[in-house]
């Protein structure tokens, strides 16, 4: 796939584009995680992830909103009970082409502060698509199977797990205490077609591909169906032990066989890029030739040591990357063009399409992403195009294939008032996103506020979908998001109403006295503000310890320069983005009538501090300068882990400045001030790292 090119003159436009695939994002996410039902191919969707991590990448600086982009997965189904991974199950960062494998290989070196000269042994194994299982093992015998879910927690299937031939009940060598094996869970292409030719026959439901028939599977009430599926499983890694593991992916994988699993023999090491690359070439060429799917290969930091140094960020390892194989493509024709109205009153243009098979999934809309997209691509009601799925989930329209365009065809002319409340939109010099500012009292911006607030992410209030939001803002007694904690005065009222039986309407009103005690991030992010996302509203939880506390801070009345200003940009990774919109956001008073009301219903508590003893717990730390034996990446991260809090900026309140090489004007700034400065090996020692 062809690198996708960012300017800074189209910067807020993509921050736009951001809110709208994210959007995206959230709903196929649903549909292809907990309904095993995908209406777009898996190649869609990661163009999506592609994009916003270019946009991460190229604009750093940029405080996008990380939901989406650190989000795992899906929640788990309702039908089954839900457990809590020991460790996280993350999902995996992707590769387009040769130079994304460079870039990942080279942010490895980076991190590890690797000479040139040492090399990076890569392990490669195909990506089945099918679904991740986590089998935990008590004293060799299978005690718990549960699903990837949304990576926190998953569903527990143990059952279901239990009739796949492929996993072992027991291993076969003996292991004393715990161990979780982790895999694939999949059908053969031929027991694909068959299935879906039987349940023809029966008149029961048509799978679109080997992947969703595998994951309907393993999701079925009724283990004895499951048992009739023939489904196949291949292990790929170890997750917790309560013993050591061997040293190396490759032979975690030869240790996996002795315990009794398959494991894939397409699984190779690779010494150098080229090694890497020819294998990648080979697998490809093997696809329609293997009897399941595969949708790319994985290629992992062959030693484990490095693998615990690299770690993870927010959805995925630092140390394995997808590669993924190439793109499905097909045309169809735009019916129409609707916009949608975003919780920040950012409007998105939607293409309704001909419905049209891509790789086994049908499509019906596409994202335009904003009006100059469409103005760039000349994208027309009734023109034929050619849609790609780059990775297998969100459509994304490559072109226009003028030929088909007919002589009365028109542009397209964005919309000059909002669909949803009629307010004239603008587009201002600071925001190039087109938006609907009456952002108080326009009802799609108000329905998906109220959506975001109550978001697993957010306040994880269960029981409310778009309609019943919806029906509760006609009625009026939904307005913002406060008035949840007034829904339980219409209670008798709701019973009343079609559709609303009295078990759900009484689960609904617990699910929001339950969110009362919420954590304060979770609070903070589920105020739906503009560039303040689930990274943000975390470290801001890690720095106040109350929402009062927040908003002294701000004061009310923030300005540009002030000093709570200039003490907010010395938290680390808090970006200057992010300030102004939290500074616009406690001006208003509106705003601040709305969080005390808020308050006088809901008790935010503290976020629980990564390390609660040790040298440097609770501690304000500032790195500066190179690094020899660790880089700063890693440095901040091994700091953030022993409970302390990173800044940017040197102050009255920093307790060390950690000195590198070349270190610079902090170094003159800490010993003007009286901070304790340590070397880089007086900084590792103290961590006794």
């Amino acid at each position: 796939m062809p690198k996708i090119k960012l300017t800074t003159e189209n910067i807020d436009d993509l921050e736009k584009e951001w809110e709208n695939l994210s959007a995206q994002i959230k709903k196929h996410d649903h549909l292809y995680h907990s309904l095993d039902s995908p209406i777009i191919s898996d190649a869609e969707y990661d163009q999506i992830r592609e994009k916003l991590n270019l946009l991460k990448k190229d604009f750093s600086n940029v405080n996008f909103d990380q939901n989406i982009s650190n989000k795992v997965g899906s929640s788990p189904s309702p039908h089954f009970k839900k457990i809590k991974h020991q460790l996280p199950m993350l999902s995996l960062d992707n590769a387009f082409n040769e130079h994304d494998i460079k870039e990942f290989l080279k942010r490895i070196r980076n991190y590890l502060n690797l000479n040139v000269s040492e090399s990076i042994e890569i392990f490669s194994e195909p990506k089945i698509d099918g679904l991740s299982i986590s089998l935990l093992y008590n004293d060799g015998i299978l005690k718990q199977a549960v699903t990837r879910g949304d990576g926190e927690f998953g569903e527990d299937v143990l059952e279901n797990i239990k009739t796949v031939d492929d996993i072992p009940h027991q291993l076969n060598l003996c292991f004393s205490e715990t161990l979780e094996v982790r895999g694939e869970i999949f059908m053969e292409k031929n027991d694909f077609i068959n299935l879906n030719k039987l349940n023809e026959k029966r008149g029961e439901k048509i799978f679109s591909n080997p992947r969703n028939a595998a994951a309907g599977s393993i999701r079925q009430k009724n283990s004895n169906v499951t048992a009739q599926r023939k489904l196949k499983f291949f292990a790929y890694s170890i997750g917790f032990s309560s013993q050591s593991v061997p040293t190396t992916q490759s032979k975690i994988l030869n240790k996996l066989k002795d315990y009794g699993f398959k494991i894939n023999n397409l699984s190779i090491k690779c010494q150098s890029l080229n090694e890497l690359f020819n294998n990648f070439e080979k697998v490809s060429s093997l696809r329609s030739s293997l009897n399941y799917d595969i949708d790319g290969v994985v290629h992992k930091v062959n030693d484990i040591g490095w693998q615990r140094r690299l770690g993870n960020v927010s959805r995925s390892p630092r140390w394995a990357i997808a590669q993924k194989l190439p793109s499905e493509k097909a045309e169809t024709k735009v019916i129409s063009i609707d916009v949608q109205v975003g919780r920040t009153g950012a409007i998105t243009p939607v293409a309704r399409l001909e419905q049209v098979t891509v790789g086994g999934v049908v499509v019906s809309n596409a994202s335009l992403h904003n009006e100059d997209e469409i103005k760039r691509k000349d994208i027309r009601i009734g023109d034929t195009i050619l849609l790609e799925r780059a990775g297998d989930v969100i459509p994304h329209v490559i072109k226009v294939i003028k030929k088909y365009r007919t002589h009365d065809s028109q542009p397209f002319n964005f919309p000059k008032i909002c669909p949803s409340c009629g307010y004239i939109l603008s587009k201002s010099e600071e925001d190039a996103i087109i938006r609907c500012v009456n952002n108080t009292i326009c009802e799609s911006q108000v329905i998906e506020r109220i959506k975001h607030f109550i978001s697993r992410d957010a306040m994880n209030i269960d029981g409310l979908g778009i309609k019943q939001i919806e029906y509760f803002y006609e009625k009026g007694n939904l307005k913002n998001i406060a008035d949840l904690f007034d829904l339980k005065h219409h209670k008798s009222t709701i019973i009343k109403e079609k559709g609303f039986g009295t078990k759900s309407v009484e689960n609904l009103l617990q699910s929001i006295e339950n969110s009362k005690n919420i954590s304060l991030d979770r609070l903070i992010f589920g105020l739906g503000i503009r560039h303040v996302g689930k990274k943000t509203s975390r470290i801001l939880a890690l720095n106040f310890d109350s929402l009062n506390d927040i908003i002294k801070a701000f004061n009310g009345n923030l300005g540009s320069h002030n000093d709570a200003s200039k003490s907010m940009l010395e938290i680390d990774q808090l970006g200057k983005k992010s300030i102004n919109e939290l500074s616009l956001y406690f001006k208003s008073t509106d705003n601040i009538k709305l969080l005390k009301r808020l308050q006088s219903y809901i008790n935010p508590t503290p976020i629980e501090k990564p390390v609660q003893s040790g040298n440097v717990s609770g501690k304000r730390i500032v790195f500066t300068g190179k690094f020899s034996k660790i880089s700063r990446s890693e440095a901040k991260n091994l700091a953030e882990r022993n409970g302390a809090i990173v800044s940017n900026a040197i102050s009255n309140n920093t307790d060390y400045l950690i000195l590198g090489e070349k270190p610079g004007s902090k170094k003159r700034k800490a010993i003007e001030i009286g901070i304790e400065i340590l070397s880089e090996e007086e900084w590792l020692d103290l961590i006794n790292y």
